[in-house]
Formats: C-alpha cells, sequence, structure tokens
C-alpha cells in the first residue's frame, strides 16, 4: 500500500488521459512540487455529488494515479500542468494534512485490458474523432490518439461525459470494457452491439 496525496476535481482522468489543470491553492502547489521532486505520487480524485458538507465522504474509492507531463508558470505565479493518468487505485483510508491537502493509502484496482477495436465498435472511436474536432483544445492532449483500442476510446468518453460520478465508479468496478460499450452504444445512439471479442 503506497501513501497518494489526492487532488478533488470536478474534471475526471482515466488512465492514458490527459487534463490541463490550473493550480492555485498553495495546498496543491505543494503537492506538485512534491510529484516533480518525486517525494510524493498523486491522484485525481472524483466528487460524490451527493455529499456536501465532509471533504473526505467526498471522494469516492477509484481514483486514477497521475504523472505530470509538461507544467507552465506565468509571470503572475499561476501555475497550469498537464496531468496523465497512469493507473486506478483504490483508496482504503483517508488523511488531512495541517494545509487541507488530502492524501491516503491505496492499492491498485485493476484496469481494463486493451482490446481492438471493430466494426461494430468503430462507431464509438469516429464520433470521439468528431468531439475533438469541435473541442480542439482537448484533441491537442492527445498527439497519438489510440483509435484503434476500444478501451481507449471508451476511457476518453467516460472523462468529458457529464455522467454522476456514481455512475462512472460502477462502470469502473468492472473486470472489463464490455458494460461501458454497451452503455455508450445505448447513450450515443447507434443501433450496434459489441461483438463476442468485447463481450
Amino acid at each position: 500500500m503506497a501513501d497518494i496525496a489526492l487532488y478533488p476535481s470536478s474534471k475526471h482522468l482515466l488512465p492514458q488521459g490527459r487534463l490541463e489543470l490550473v493550480i492555485t491553492e498553495e495546498r496543491f502547489i505543494r503537492m506538485i512540487k512534491q510529484s516533480l521532486n518525486d517525494e510524493r505520487s498523486f491522484a485525481l480524485c472524483m466528487l460524490n455529488e451527493f455529499e456536501t458538507h465532509d471533504d473526505v465522504k467526498k471522494i469516492p474509492a477509484i481514483a486514477t494515479e497521475a504523472k505530470i507531463v509538461d507544467f507552465n508558470a506565468d509571470e503572475n505565479g499561476l501555475l497550469s500542468i498537464i496531468a496523465e493518468g497512469v493507473q486506478l487505485i483504490r483508496i482504503l483510508a483517508i488523511e488531512v494534512d495541517q494545509d487541507g491537502l488530502l492524501h491516503g493509502t491505496c492499492q491498485p484496482h485493476p484496469t481494463w485490458p486493451d482490446i481492438h477495436i471493430d466494426s461494430k465498435t468503430m462507431c464509438l472511436a469516429d464520433k470521439l474523432k468528431m468531439f475533438y474536432q469541435t473541442m480542439p483544445e482537448l484533441g491537442a492532449l492527445y498527439p497519438t490518439p489510440n483509435y484503434h483500442n476500444v478501451t481507449w476510446v471508451c476511457q476518453r468518453w467516460l472523462e468529458i461525459l457529464p455522467l454522476e460520478a456514481h455512475y462512472k465508479q460502477l462502470l469502473l468496478t468492472q473486470e472489463t470494457v464490455s458494460l461501458t460499450i454497451r452503455f455508450l452504444l445505448k447513450l450515443l445512439d447507434t443501433d450496434d452491439e459489441p461483438s463476442s471479442e468485447t463481450a
């Protein structure tokens, strides 16, 4: 089990995903410095929408350990980073530092295996390409997108879709991407069903 800093965010990050974050609070600036110095890694956490008063209870169990792939500080001291998802983790316990930074003990959570996209699921990749064309600032985060991997495609959809966190958490507890594929095919108004390869 490892100790990891926790960054609660309404923006979601999953393995192999990328996200730009603007860091303003001192506790999170300390978190970033510790990560860059290899002192303590950090994870992006979803927020439990039904918990409004307890910062610890706002954090669902499954989060994503992240690494910093780029950062920039402007003349006003505003720090922005590009975080990349490394692996899913399960948070076992949470503590609070004096400055309010949350951290917790965690263990790795199984990540969906890669599955090659096929004719039944290609529509999910095609629609994702179209989305990134309409949101080029997000598409630019992926100079080499992995549209041939249906697991990668589904993870990107889960990051951007405005679903309640507990639904995303439920999908992430599954051993494979199969349920997420079926969910996305229905949500995105296609008539396709996943093939036996992805079931």
